[in-house]
């Protein structure tokens, strides 16, 4: 049978069509395009499309009639190569259908509506040609993040990429409403009042703070042999590295007891040359607070933009220092990335989603998994993964607060602590620094809207800690 062009009319549901002109120039229209009674294309849209682009009056036709058009467009069309977007609105066009044939009729007697449905999905699956695990993917992606089906469509992810990248973004999503509600709920052992307290004391014993109260710990003791603070039983004078190691211990075990099960350590180490020979204080001591339990999570490399000039000739300058990330145990502890992460400029996350390509040994392109921008942002460029990079302090903080008289010699920059304090910390929060020196830890806490608590023994680094930190809440940082 043949029928006029002119009078052929595409399905509304399957109107998107490509070009096959080339194919039916030189063979012919090898399958005629299937219609119901009105005349409605059921099957052949793109063939329909290429003979109206031909120039073509009459095409040769297949009259029938269906039951349930909408299933039979679906039945006729299942071995054409399909998109995504066109997988998934088909899917929910059979559910839809299904849905009211149940409706309209139950199931036979002795046959559970489990069961039925079952056979429903299966059916589904048959028509559509697609495994149910991957409809059911299909359908997880369309409901939590549609805009995600044009990169399958474009044949840069997979059905199962996508889902996997989808879920990941959900788990965020829930993630990050668990952590602001978790939040309301957190103790504090300050009283509201008080924003900081500073001890001019040592914190081999800090009997001011109870035991777990204490979310966050970073410091910078003092290193071996390098400054006189000029107090009695200040740490870092010590005949031996093996006293000073010892020293710093015990300090560390109260910081221990305080830290909550759920808390984090870090703590900024210098090296020393002793005789000509680097003595890698940092990793001695690294290695001995795991011996004691210390779970170590990171080893951050401070890189130092400004580092200080040295006429050292027979060496490499040193422009580093290292801040190793402690925690009480191994997976239970708070850690928060998603808050110092910042936005990425294309925001549509997929400017780059392109597999990566890489040499296999024999020499073959291996396509792997596309690599998403993270849903929350990036990490910020001057902290990228365990690498941090910051000038060294070059201010005097005493003359910053009119006191010139009084300044530190070896404090470090506030915004070393910015990404530790945040990423590990919630507001209200107690940081805790047991060598406080110019209160660059409290400061940094105090901005970000923490509780702080500092011990130091030189009194006149108490007083300017506690002036700077003052000043904090005065000019209402927090």
């Amino acid at each position: 049978m043949k029928l006029y062009i002119k009078d052929i009319k595409p399905h509304p549901i399957n109107s998107n069509l490509e070009d096959l002109e080339c194919s039916i120039q030189e063979n012919g229209l090898l399958e005629p395009i299937v219609v119901n009674k009105s005349n409605v294309v059921i099957s052949g849209h793109r063939r329909l499309q290429s003979c109206i682009n031909l120039g073509l009056k009459q095409v040769d036709v297949r009259v029938k009639d269906f039951d349930d058009e909408l299933i039979a467009l679906v039945e006729l069309n299942r071995y054409r190569s399909k998109t995504a977007t066109e997988l998934i609105n088909e899917i929910l066009i059979l559910e839809d259908e299904y849905s009211k044939k149940i409706k309209r009729g139950r199931p036979k007697k002795g046959v559970s509506v489990s069961t039925f449905n079952g056979k429903v999905r299966d059916r589904i699956s048959k028509l559509i040609g697609l495994s149910n695990s991957k409809i059911q993917r299909l359908k997880y992606i369309h409901n939590n993040w549609k805009d995600i089906l044009s990169l399958i469509d474009d044949g840069k992810i997979t059905i199962n990429q996508a889902y996997t990248e989808t879920k990941r973004r959900v788990v965020f999503q829930n993630v990050k409403v668990k952590s602001n509600q978790s939040s309301d709920n957190n103790p504090s052992n300050l009283e509201t009042s008080s924003q900081f307290q500073i001890y001019n004391k040592s914190s081999l014993e800090m009997d001011d703070v109870d035991d777990n109260s204490i979310q966050t710990i970073m410091t910078s003791p003092p290193y071996y042999h390098q400054r006189d603070y000029g107090v009695e039983g200040q740490i870092g004078l010590e005949k031996s590295v093996d006293d000073y190691i010892e020293n710093l211990m015990k300090v560390f075990r109260e910081c221990k007891r305080v830290l909550s099960p759920q808390g984090s350590f870090f703590l900024n180490m210098g090296d020393k040359y002793i005789d000509g020979s680097l003595m890698s204080l940092p990793h001695q001591i690294s290695i001995q607070m795991m011996k004691e339990g210390w779970q170590q999570r990171n080893c951050i490399i401070w890189r130092k933009s400004n580092p200080k000039p040295s006429s050292i000739v027979n060496r490499f300058h040193t422009s580093t220092e290292f801040i190793f990330f402690f925690t009480k145990s191994k997976n239970d502890y708070y850690f928060d990335d998603i808050s110092v992460r910042q936005p990425y400029l294309h925001k549509d996350g997929f400017k780059d989603a392109s597999p990566p390509r890489h040499h296999n040994v024999n020499g073959e392109f291996s396509v792997g998994t596309p690599v998403f921008q993270h849903p929350n942002g990036k990490i910020p460029k001057d902290y990228i993964d365990d690498v941090i990079e910051t000038p060294k302090v070059s201010f005097g903080i005493g003359k910053e607060l009119g006191i010139e008289d009084v300044e530190h010699i070896a404090s470090y920059p506030p915004e070393i602590c910015r990404i530790p304090i945040l990423s590990t910390s919630r507001e209200d929060d107690i940081v805790l620094d047991p060598f406080c020196g110019s209160g660059s830890t409290g400061e940094m806490s105090l901005k970000l809207g923490r509780k702080f608590i500092g011990y130091e023994l030189n009194s006149n680094y108490c007083e300017l800690s506690k002036l700077r930190l003052q000043r904090c809440i005065e000019m209402e940082i927090i």
